[in-house]
């Protein structure tokens, strides 16, 4: 008799335990890492400090539907990086921001800094594309993986946007100094920088360039004078700098040489091709330009840039910094919008992608390592909102303009699983049930 009690005892303990930790569980808010920079997906709108864009309306709602609180943690590709390596962030500078209701509008105050110690990063709301890669260096703690990749949520499609050609002086592509050794990267991108900086009148910045064709300072007044300036007039640094770009559009070739002046022993073309950091397609672009002969694609040296966000490489593209801006092309032509409204100035580009671009489904990076029933939870909220049609009513007043791609649809119906319907015996209705009552 003594030990069925103390079995019966055991067992209430176990289920007041089990409650106790599910109930603490969702006590714990939520922290959820935010992307500012990926429009039309999720941005923050500097004038109001608002999170705003599909992703955003999807995970707030996901997160509210598995029944926990939110906190958000504002990042970049290197805080992203550090999530998909250790599910933590290990470097400082974040914003951590208090919850609130899960809809576009919620505006959230900054409370506090995430300390340079790390923190944990439960749920990364950001288009992070599903690879094998990924999967297999996701961190592993007592035999199991803590991080997991949500059910594939969007589709999309990278490539790139190319400058319009015909320009002048361009710091993207052109052609390299006859007289100089053979281009590499390594000194064709400190040689732009040389000539940038010059122009604007800052200082050169260093390089560890071994076979510099260019000269390491601007020249003096007298020089310029020689080269078709007025010597000891006084002239502003700025008609120095104007004669010193001159210098070099005709030294250095900046424009279009004639044949008979080209030589064939080794390209002299080259272009510079920009991406942002941590970027799958970026990931393929440097394979591609570590493939011998390195950095060459034909006859063209091939320099490629990466940026720390997409704000950054928009503004390289629309200052002329660079040929190709590669990525998600949702991202990048809301991006470069986003760039014309600030600067009021054209951002010329050819007007469609000129490559067929590469598959990047998205997923969610979901940890279990402070809520361990989260990932579960989410999957179970995101395959609700596919089925009830929240998702696709959120696609539609984001992207009001686009039509569906047959494969982005395709994806939506294959996750819009059925409800189901609950098994009662005792339903009036339950053919089994009239049946047995018969």
């Amino acid at each position: 008799m003594r030990w069925l009690i103390s079995l019966g005892l055991i067992l209430v303990q176990a289920l007041v335990a089990a409650s106790t930790g599910s109930a603490e569980e969702n006590d714990k808010p939520v922290k959820m890492a935010v992307r500012t920079d990926t429009r039309p997906f999720i941005w923050m709108n500097k004038d109001s400090g608002e999170y705003l864009g599909f992703y955003w309306d999807i995970c707030t709602e996901a997160i509210h539907r598995a029944g926990y609180q939110l906190e958000t943690v504002e990042i970049g590709t290197a805080e992203r990086k550090s999530i998909l390596e250790t599910g933590r962030i290990d470097v400082g500078g974040d914003k951590l921001v208090p919850p609130g209701t899960a809809t576009a509008s919620t505006t959230f105050p900054e409370t506090e800094k995430v300390s340079s110690g790390g923190t944990e990063i439960d749920f990364l709301c950001d288009p992070t594309t599903i690879t094998l890669l990924r999967m297999k260096s996701f961190p592993i703690e007592n035999g199991t993986p803590v991080l997991h990749f949500s059910q594939i949520v969007f589709v999309a499609n990278s490539s790139f946007v190319k400058s319009k050609p015909g320009k002048d002086l361009t710091k993207n592509e052109a052609r390299l100094p006859e007289d100089g050794t053979k281009p590499t990267c390594d000194c064709i991108l400190p040689w732009i920088d040389h000539v940038s900086a010059v122009g604007r009148g800052e200082p050169a910045p260093e390089h560890t360039c071994e076979n510099a064709w260019w000269p390491e300072a601007a020249p003096d007044q007298a020089n310029s004078a020689a080269e078709g300036g007025e010597a000891g007039n006084g002239n502003p640094s700025g008609q120095s700098q104007a004669s010193f770009w001159d210098r070099f559009k005709i030294d250095f070739q900046f424009v279009p040489a004639t044949p008979q002046q080209v030589k064939t022993e080794a390209p002299k073309d080259y272009e510079v091709w920009g991406y942002v950091e941590g970027s799958t397609i970026g990931d393929a672009l440097n394979a591609r330009l570590n493939t011998p002969p390195k950095n060459q694609i034909g006859a063209k040296i091939i320099c490629s840039r990466n940026y720390a966000s997409h704000t950054e490489a928009a503004r390289a593209f629309c200052n002329g910094e660079l040929s190709r801006y590669y990525g998600d092309l949702d991202i990048v032509q809301a991006s470069l919008a986003d760039q014309r409204n600030q600067t009021r100035r054209d951002c010329a580009m050819d007007p469609a992608p000129s490559a067929t671009g590469r598959y990047e489904p998205y997923a969610f990076v979901i940890s279990s390592r402070t809520h361990p029933g989260l990932p579960e939870k989410v999957d179970l909220a995101l395959y609700s909102m596919f089925q009830d049609g929240t998702i696709e009513r959120l696609f539609a007043g984001h992207f009001p303009d686009t039509k569906m791609s047959d494969f982005l649809n395709t994806l939506f119906r294959i996750n819009s699983i059925p409800a189901g319907t609950a098994l009662a015996n005792d339903a009036p209705d339950n053919p089994a049930s009239a049946r047995n009552q018969n």
